[in-house]
């Protein structure tokens, strides 16, 4: 027998009318649409399951860009250390952390010594206090006498401190060339000349107390070098000061930055010279660096005398470089070395050119895994071009994930 069904139908359209037809109308579209909440919840999740693809991206994007790079990081580390000890009065306990850092030669990821930090971090007030004095008259730098005085003190109550030592004897040398008579009034400049000299003789008195070498003291050998810079007979003193700084810290390009320009302040460029100081400092640090002796040599004198360019081993120079960005295991000396390479090839013309272009190219497929703007002459978009240009010349590079450094979008970079 047939199932009748109009009076059932006919009773329910009745009933869905009016308001509990509107109601009922409701609460089947909410049905419908958290049903279909849900399916596209479901059908999201599953696609962020699945593995990111970076098939797209140009290879030069998959490497991520740090503008806080830890060579700025290390060296505000190592400031604030020393500020705050400084501003309690921990004379003690500076002077042993210093000396720790001095021993080990610990520096930042860009070389820069700790030791050599802490000093310039302790000498900062003296130099604020300089920098605002009016230099009308000598007599503005009173209060910076009154800070020597403190820093002389410290070495008073701790004669063998050779960190205070070194302190007060750059502080008198601080001031004292601050005392150049150019800096001053026509009047002033007699008296200025003897306050310069009366400095550095004080400088000096603090420091002849102590032997470089035999204290195994890097500090104590800048203190020297930079004594011989002011002093009349300095000439006789630089090569000696210069052999006991480099001896203690061969590696350290800032001693290199300081003393190559000095090589040619007074007169011509002597090649000569030039290449025996640039032969020595490849022999000094063959063990350890390579030839990166050779770069950290050359460098600093081609910033300061650019006609010695076309005299530059342009392959010795190149794996120097390499060598230096190699084995000091740090991703800014790579970034440093990388521009360098890149910045050379620009200011030369034939085969130099190419054999700055194909270090650059081994340089950054072997070891560039990370771009630190900073530490590069151009902008982060010509940085990119540029390696565009590697990897199209070279192929792409081998990107080794790194948690620390995640691949960065174009648009996050």
């Amino acid at each position: 027998m047939p199932l009748e069904t109009t009076p059932y139908l006919t009773g329910l359209a009745d009933t869905l009318s009016g308001p509990v037809g509107i109601a009922f109308s409701l609460t089947l579209l909410g049905a419908l649409t958290m049903g279909s909440l849900r399916s596209f919840q479901r059908a999201a999740l599953a696609e962020r399951s699945k593995p990111i693809s970076t098939s797209d991206l140009a290879r030069e994007l998959l490497i991520p860009v740090v503008r806080n790079d830890p060579d700025l990081v290390a060296h505000a580390a190592v400031a604030n250390r020393v500020s705050d000890l400084f501003a309690r009065c921990e004379w003690a306990q500076l002077s042993l952390e210093i000396s720790a850092w001095e021993r080990r030669l610990d520096a930042t990821p860009g070389g820069t010594r700790h030791h050599d930090i802490a000093i310039e971090t302790c000498l900062l007030p003296l130099q604020t206090c300089i920098d605002e004095a009016s230099r009308d008259t000598l007599d503005t730098l009173d209060d910076a006498n009154e800070m020597i005085a403190d820093y002389v003190a410290r070495h008073t109550e701790a004669p063998d401190d050779p960190v205070h030592a070194v302190l007060a004897a750059c502080a008198h040398m601080l001031l004292a060339d601050n005392c150049r008579a150019e800096f001053w009034p026509e009047s002033e400049r007699s008296r200025a000349w003897r306050l310069m000299a009366q400095h550095y003789l004080k400088a000096e008195a603090i420091l002849s107390g102590f032997d470089p070498v035999e204290r195994m003291s890097p500090l104590l050998a800048s203190a020297y070098y930079e004594l011989a810079l002011g002093m009349p007979d300095g000439a006789a003193r630089l090569a000696p000061a210069f052999e006991d700084w480099i001896d203690l810290d061969p590696s350290n390009p800032a001693i290199y930055a300081i003393h190559m320009p000095q090589l040619f302040a007074d007169g011509p460029i002597n090649l000569q010279i030039f290449n025996k100081e640039a032969d020595r400092a490849e022999a000094r640090t063959a063990e350890t660096l390579g030839k990166g002796g050779y770069a950290l040599c050359v460098l600093p004198a081609l910033a300061d005398c650019p006609d010695l360019r076309e005299h530059v081993d342009a392959k010795r120079l190149s794996a120097g470089l390499m060598d230096l960005a190699r084995l000091s295991g740090t991703q800014a000396d790579v970034n440093w070395a990388a521009a360098t390479l890149l910045k050379e090839g620009t200011l030369v013309t034939g085969e130099r050119r190419m054999v700055y272009r194909d270090a650059f190219d081994a340089l950054v497929r072997r070891h560039l895994g990370v771009i630190y703007p900073r530490l590069w002459h151009i902008p982060l978009d010509q940085i990119r071009a540029n390696l565009a240009d590697t990897f199209e010349r070279t192929g792409a590079p081998k990107i080794t994930e790194n948690p620390d450094f995640p691949v960065y979008s174009a648009k996050a970079a």
